[in-house]
């Protein structure tokens, strides 16, 4: 069985199949053919830490992925746990197209022993592990003339929806975020935002509904080249023998979502299509919890590999089959460092969400973009957000309203604390002492 996963940058869960108002057809017909996740988690709200936990199946502080690699220098413990290199030892061949997150650009990350990266192959990228314009093109190359008779595990990296935070001037985009895309050019000013609704979770400003709109326009640029990978697959025939997942890294990149754990910066898009003849089939949307880190089981299970080393996860096959309605009675997430420091944990049942920090000031970490910059200046950042909150996500969806004082949720809070504590014990995180492993690219710097 073949493997394709299509990971999306900064998408999170809002894309049309999870009900959001943009049209995304290629998207949808991929969840009305296959399994849709409808509440997916991913274990970190920043890229690093997700991708590599999600490729490792293990939480971003049991193998060492605290922040961003490359500049930062965080690193995997043990790249042998990486999904990849677990599959090399399987004769399966290893396909990367685009971004990989999972280890240093810098480096040509050796340690993730991809047999083949698209981008090194002519015409030849001086940095790979990121998407470009013919990144598509390479990819339904691949797939149109391979004729290795092992299964494949091609990795599928699409940078949109990322705002476009880096300059590429070949592309006239300048790398001052107010794009969401890092292959396209658009201008945003002549996009009709006029009829957009802000984000759930923020005021209904011009300023952020252009934004938003924006941001729709990076989905729909996603959505295309998904389109053109479906297409291959299809026109190939690979599809009857090709297990395909979508998802995202974490949520959205807007003030509130990525690098918070609230649910718009947890909850991601997870849709899966199996082979022909597949439970992975059929349209059904599954309503329980479940993680990024139930991939690398579910993997393990449907290729009958052997479970190389410790997993935080369980396979997503009895959830798919009927066999259970519940997988996670609680999910957790973490985020350490995204460059500097915000420690928090989380843990969240389908009712209420506990969410603990280090300081008690909140959100430290900056977004990208006109949104952020506008509601700087209303003082959404580093407010007394408390060393604890919990919410009712029943009464309170938004996550708006802390019941962490609230005498009526003592049982419950505790409940939770006591869960999160476990949890941390368990998977011996070093949150409960405040003290973290420093940043790698600052050890050897001098004093």
């Amino acid at each position: 069985m073949n493997i394709v996963l299509i990971t999306a940058h900064d998408a999170g869960h809002y894309v049309q199949p999870y009900g959001i108002p943009v049209d995304t057809p290629h998207m949808m017909r991929f969840a009305r053919e296959g399994v849709l996740f409808r509440k997916a988690f991913c274990a970190a709200p920043t890229c690093g830490p997700s991708r590599a936990a999600m490729l490792t199946g293990q939480t971003p502080h049991e193998m060492g992925m605290y922040g961003l690699p490359g500049g930062d220098g965080w690193k995997i413990d043990d790249y042998g746990k990486h999904l990849v290199n677990q599959l090399n030892r399987h004769d399966y061949e290893t396909v990367l197209c685009g971004v990989q997150h999972e280890a240093s650009h810098a480096e040509h990350f050796p340690e993730i022993a991809y047999q083949r990266v698209l981008e090194r192959e002519a015409p030849a990228r001086e940095q790979d592990g990121e998407w470009y314009p013919e990144s598509i093109n390479k990819l339904e190359a691949f797939l149109a003339t391979r004729d290795d008779p092992r299964p494949f595990f091609l990795s599928v990296g699409i940078d949109e929806p990322h705002r476009d935070n880096l300059p590429r001037p070949e592309l006239n985009l300048h790398g001052k975020s107010d794009r969401f895309t890092k292959t396209r050019f658009y201008d945003p000013e002549k996009l009709d935002w006029r009829y957009t609704a802000p984000l759930p979770w923020l005021p209904d400003l011009p300023d952020i509904r252009k934004d938003v709109e924006s941001y729709f326009e990076g989905v729909r640029i996603l959505d295309e080249y998904v389109g053109r990978i479906l297409y291959a697959l299809k026109h190939n025939g690979l599809e009857g023998n090709t297990l395909v997942i979508l998802t995202s890294d974490h949520g959205v990149e807007f003030s509130g979502g990525k690098k918070t754990l609230s649910d718009a910066g947890t909850r991601v898009m997870l849709m899966m299509r199996g082979p022909s003849g597949s439970p992975l089939r059929g349209g059904n949307v599954i309503e329980g919890q479940v993680q990024h880190l139930d991939l690398y089981p579910t993997l393990c299970e449907l290729l009958h590999l052997e479970v190389p080393h410790p997993l935080s996860g369980k396979s997503l096959l009895p959830l798919v089959t009927g066999q259970t309605q519940q997988l996670h009675e609680a999910v957790f997430a973490e985020q350490t460092y995204h460059g500097g420091p915000e420690p928090l944990r989380s843990v969240r049942t389908e009712r209420y969400k506990y969410i603990r920090r280090v300081g008690d000031t909140g959100n430290r970490m900056r977004h990208d973009g006109p949104t952020a910059t506008l509601l700087e200046t209303l003082g959404w950042y580093d407010r007394p957000l408390g060393h604890e909150e919990l919410f009712d996500l029943v009464l309170d969806p938004m996550e708006a309203c802390n019941r962490a004082a609230d005498p009526a949720y003592a049982d419950i809070k505790a409940e939770l604390s006591a869960r999160l504590e476990q949890w941390m014990a368990e998977t011996g995180d070093p949150f409960p002492s405040g003290v973290f492993p420093p940043i790698p690219a600052t050890v050897n710097e001098p004093s």
